[in-house]
């Protein structure tokens, strides 16, 4: 059965305890023995979970929201339990009220807190309390793609959505569906370059650069529900409490501020005021003034494995209405980029090159996806599968750990299994093979042999001869969410010797 959230109300002799030291729990009736099984006896509690699509509180016996109350009107109690550092952690206190205990993923769903009272003669009781709690095994999507698998991940401006590299800005609002907005920019009258951010400063509420107006600013997000801003040099600008209130698996489920667009929205992210890169609405039109605001509920407008755009539309927003825009994207999920957390296709990238070559060896020589079909000498087989063509393509699919090659007309041609054996948040800090280069890749992407679309070595030169040689390890040289480059420098390449490489965009 499901209720409304729960508020407890405190005894009225609350007022009178108010001069009291608020972190020492007291007992002030006169003449009172405070002992272990009347600390049992007058608290009591029950468990519940929290939907937050609904706002309400169902009563679970596994619950992470734990909701007490102290029976005795004249005690108050301090409830703690400690931290991974052997801590005390004050999660409530007083006469009733309520504490949250959910455990990062993986944790020990056995947990314990610590409920203590206090005499009027400094008499301190403490019981414990073990209770079971609901331990996530695995993030919910919206989270997966906000904070990646690991569970923390650096979001970034977003430069590459519009050709004014605009990032920020105002829009008319829902002009067409979200879908519009998202892939063509429906709706926008203006967009801001990060570094043109220094001339917005009159929507900020302080009015002083902060290092946000930067394109390498960036702001962190983790499945703690902690948002962090930071400068390109890493100093920390602001943070605060992020979390989904409205999310339907991906799906444009909700409508407009203005009912205009039934499949507007994917949902609504709800942050503390002020929490995200450069937060503030473009104009306020609160009593014809334009005046500082920083939203705390956000439209999302888009959000798989490298893209965060957000729109926020003031109280009363009609159609074609102003409204204000964010556009971000992740570089630092490499399993978020590759598969979407699902399944995602990838083809050649013919734009890669001016020529169209999609595979080749080092910058000397490349071959476009037909002329393929003239290098079957490199191949196990020397048989063309379908693979020799601009419409071939291979999907990466997360659960399954799979990759799976398929000619253009959907004939799958391989299969194997994938992961990506090293990453580093999207940092370029993995040496090339032979040393000379320290920042070279991005990490290494581990295949069976034989996976990929066309996944042959252009020369083996083992023992002096071309031999065919299927790699299982390439090197990441760029993995965001529309494009995917490889490098397979055979064991023992130095620099300048020759190696193989393919160029892969999203399907």
């Amino acid at each position: 059965m499901k209720m409304k959230k729960i508020i407890f109300g405190l005894f009225a002799v609350v007022g009178l305890l108010s001069a009291c030291d608020p972190s020492v729990d007291s007992i002030s009736a006169p003449a009172s023995t405070l002992t272990s099984q009347v600390v049992e006896s007058e608290f009591s509690f029950e468990q519940f979970a929290y939907d937050a699509d609904n706002d309400v509180y169902s009563k679970a016996a596994d619950g992470n929201y734990i909701f007490y109350k102290v029976g005795a009107p004249y005690m108050s109690v301090v409830i703690y339990n400690y931290d991974v550092d052997g801590n005390e952690n004050i999660l409530a206190k007083g006469f009733s009220g309520n504490f949250k205990i959910q455990p990062k993923r993986g944790s020990d769903p056995n947990q314990t807190f610590y409920v203590r009272a206090v005499d009027k003669d400094g008499t301190v009781v403490e019981v414990r309390k073990d209770i079971v709690v609901f331990v996530p095994t695995e993030l919910s999507s919206d989270m997966k793609f906000l904070c990646g698998a690991s569970g923390t991940k650096v979001w970034t401006w977003d430069t590459e959505f519009r050709g004014d590299h605009g990032v920020w800005g105002n829009l008319g609002y829902a002009p067409g569906d979200g879908d519009s907005f998202v892939n063509d920019g429906n709706g926008i009258w203006w967009g801001c370059p990060p570094a043109d951010l220094t001339g917005q400063l009159n929507h900020s509420n302080t009015g002083v650069a902060t290092g946000e107006e930067d394109p390498n600013a960036y702001m962190v997000l983790d499945e703690d529900g902690n948002v962090r801003c930071f400068a390109s040099d890493g100093v920390q600008i602001r943070s605060g409490k992020f979390r989904v209130t409205a999310w339907d698996g991906g799906k444009r489920s909700f409508a407009s501020a203005d009912g205009s667009q039934a499949a507007w929205s994917l949902g609504t992210l709800h942050t503390d005021a002020g929490s995200i890169l450069f937060p503030f609405q473009i104009n306020s039109h609160n009593d014809g003034h334009d005046k500082t605001t920083c939203p705390t509920d956000f439209e999302i407008m888009q959000l798989d494995g490298s893209h965060l755009k957000l729109i926020y539309p003031q109280a009363g927003t009609g159609g074609w209405t102003e409204a204000t825009w964010w556009a971000f994207k992740s570089t630092s999920d490499a399993d978020g980029a590759l598969t979407n957390y699902g399944e995602k296709a990838w083809t050649w990238d013919t734009e890669f090159r001016g020529d169209g070559a999609v595979w080749g060896n080092g910058i000397w020589w490349g071959a476009k996806p037909e002329e393929l079909s003239g290098q079957l000498g490199h191949s196990d087989t020397g048989v063309a599968t379908g693979e020799e063509d601009a419409g071939a393509y291979m999907t990466f699919n997360y659960e399954k750990g799979t990759v799976t090659s398929f000619a253009a007309n959907g004939t799958q041609i391989r299969s194997g299994k994938f992961e990506i054996a090293a990453w580093n948040n999207g940092a370029r800090t993995f040496a090339s093979a032979e040393g000379s280069q320290a920042a070279w890749s991005l990490g290494t992407l581990h295949t069976d042999a034989g996976s990929i679309l066309f996944p042959f070595q252009i020369n083996s030169h083992n023992d002096g001869h071309d031999k065919t040689t299927c790699p299982t390890d390439f090197e990441i040289l760029q993995l965001d969410g529309n494009h995917l480059k490889l490098i397979y420098p055979q064991s023992g390449t130095a620099g300048w010797t020759e190696a193989t490489w393919w160029a892969f965009k999203k399907k």
